[in-house]
């Protein structure tokens, strides 16, 4: 007979509640070791915040003072000005698109209730130079319009420049309206439809209902979605760049790279953060508005209208010219280049970058869900300071990537120079760049700006979960390395895959601090599809834009087969 077999029922409650105690005492008794902990993370994870900040108070009074003055209100009008438009345009269609598709029958509505989310596959910078290639002058749009109207030349006609910031509004919008329809889509399905039955009972018809009442309802999801759009708006590097818009990260990284200006950038940075944190604030403000909504079970959709008449096919012709605006002319074009220009030399430099992204990827998503897991850890065990902490250090995910590497610089650098020295003293032996030039910088970085998502998803599993088994193992004798490998990893499983899964992707998809941070001879397929538009070939990284688009389906297919696994 087993040992839970010689035990009585109350001997295994008692058993239970005492080792309940003892955990409680021990949390107790490690209430100010495990903040250390926290702490340790919070300064690792802060490193290139604190350097940012020191870098911009010392270059007050110098040069940097009058550069930053100069381009500083330039980059915050077109930043804030391509924020407010895109945020506008994304929520718009966000909101009406989550309406359509929640209280509407219309043909294909199914297939839109998942294809809609399929733009967030699209990078914004592939979004941006699939765009241009598709409106050029050479594209399949001007090809065809040439031969009706009779022009020869580009004199012949006007056509509208993408490379404009109506044309960056447009395009990102596109690609970033599913973060609004996402979330808008999520707060429908779990609202009452009393209120908007009881709107059309007092004989309200549907735009009233839609504008009086849904509108002002769902708000906070819909600022949510916006602040999201309008955070990937200030994190975006190489969209806004190639449309020629002074916004705040490509004028860092300008002052950066082309004026070796670390001071003036140091200060522009400082001002994207303080940006990023008003975007919080506004956030964290909307989810504390949610009370207005009327909760009920999410596991039966709400009553939906059958539409008839032009009615229906408006609401198809909505959702599938936004389904084409933000995934299929950007996949297409993507497609078209890679078949038309098929070439033994360009598959050969796409797979040539592939291995190294697959690398960094990798590795990176080991590191990144590893620190995950203790954060996790801490926040469910330690105390309030501790989770406070462990909060503060998954705030990476909101800064952008440009600010993140150009932080990371100099320190990694100083450490360079500090363990040079120090093998020189020991050994007589200088190693060389083996952080600041290897590919350690790029996974420092990676595990800073991706923490929350690993975090986030390996939290939640935490908190489903609960405690109850790994106190039944505690209790039955079990070492904490057996209950880590036989109770705990185990049950994290599918968490601890999915957390994995969406940082790899989420590093194959990141330009910015890959860019600033690789070391020497290493290209990745973000970076070779950024070096080939910048000097107009890009239509020799279309197989590595569509890889990266390929990659980038994974988490969105996964999350859409895990939101219907949730409505069954």
């Amino acid at each position: 007979m087993n040992v839970v077999g010689q035990m009585t029922k109350s001997e295994w409650r008692d058993g239970i509640a005492v080792e309940a105690t003892q955990r409680r005492s021990e949390r107790t008794g490690r209430r100010f070791r495990l903040p250390v902990v926290a702490l340790v993370l919070v300064l690792v994870v802060g490193v290139p915040i604190i350097w940012l900040a020191i870098a911009a108070l010392g270059a007050l009074g110098s040069g940097s003072n009058g550069l930053t003055a100069t381009m500083l209100p330039t980059a915050l009008r077109e930043t804030g000005l391509l924020m407010i438009s895109v945020g506008l345009l994304a929520g718009t269609a966000g909101l009406v698109a989550a309406w359509l598709v929640t209280h509407y029958e219309f043909p294909l509505r199914r297939i839109f209730d998942w294809a809609l989310v399929l733009p967030l596959a699209v990078p914004t910078y592939l979004a941006a130079y699939s765009y241009v290639e598709f409106l050029d002058f050479t594209g399949p749009i001007q090809s065809a319009l040439r031969p009706l109207i009779g022009a020869q030349t580009v004199r012949d006609y006007w056509f509208p420049d993408i490379r404009s910031p109506w044309g960056a509004a447009l395009v990102l919008s596109a690609v970033l309206y599913p973060y609004t329809y996402v979330a808008c889509r999520t707060f429908f399905l779990m609202q009452s439809t009393a209120l908007s039955i009881a709107a059309r009972t007092l004989g309200a018809n549907g735009w009233r209902t839609f504008l009086e009442v849904v509108l002002p309802v769902s708000r906070p999801a819909l600022v949510v979605g916006m602040t999201l759009a309008m955070m990937e708006v200030v994190n975006d590097l190489g969209a806004v760049q190639y449309f020629g818009i002074n916004a705040i990260t490509a004028v860092i990284y300008s002052t950066w790279i082309n004026r070796s200006d670390f001071g003036g950038a140091a200060q522009l940075a400082v001002t994207v953060v303080l940006v990023i944190g008003l975007l919080i604030l506004a956030e964290q403000k909307a989810r504390r508005n949610r009370v207005y909504s009327a909760q009920r079970d999410s596991r039966v959709p709400p009553a939906r209208e059958v539409l008839t008449g032009a009615r229906r096919w408006l609401a198809f012709g909505f959702c599938g010219g936004l389904f084409t605006l933000g995934f299929g002319i950007p996949a297409g074009e993507l497609i078209y280049l890679s078949l038309r220009l098929h070439h033994p030399d360009t598959t050969a430099l796409a797979f040539s970058a592939l291995w190294p992204t697959i690398t960094l990827a990798a590795i990176g998503a080991v590191v990144t869900v590893t620190i995950g897991l203790l954060a996790a850890r801490i926040g469910e065990t330690g105390s309030a300071a501790a989770h406070g902490m462990i909060r503060l250090s998954t705030l990476g995910y909101a800064i952008p990537g440009t600010v993140l590497a150009l932080g990371l610089l100099q320190p990694l650098g100083q450490a360079d120079l500090w363990f040079n020295r120090m093998t020189m003293a020991l050994f007589e032996w200088r190693p060389g760049l083996i952080i600041s030039g290897s590919m350690a910088a790029l996974i420092y970085v990676y595990a800073i700006r991706f923490l929350a998502v690993s975090h986030s998803t390996l939290d939640a599993a935490m908190r489903k979960r609960g405690r109850s088994m790994l106190d039944a193992g505690r209790a039955l004798g079990g070492s904490r390395l057996a209950i880590l490998f036989r109770i705990d990893l185990p049950t994290l499983s599918p968490a601890i895959l999915s957390a994995a899964t969406l940082v790899f992707v989420e590093i194959v998809k990141e330009l910015p601090a890959t860019l600033l941070l690789r070391p020497l001879g290493i290209e990745t397929l973000s970076t070779l599809v950024y070096s080939r538009a910048n000097v107009g070939l890009f239509a020799q990284a279309a197989l590595p834009a569509l890889m990266i688009v390929l990659a980038g389906l994974v988490p969105v297919i996964l999350a859409s087969w895990a939101g219907d696994r949730r409505k069954v």
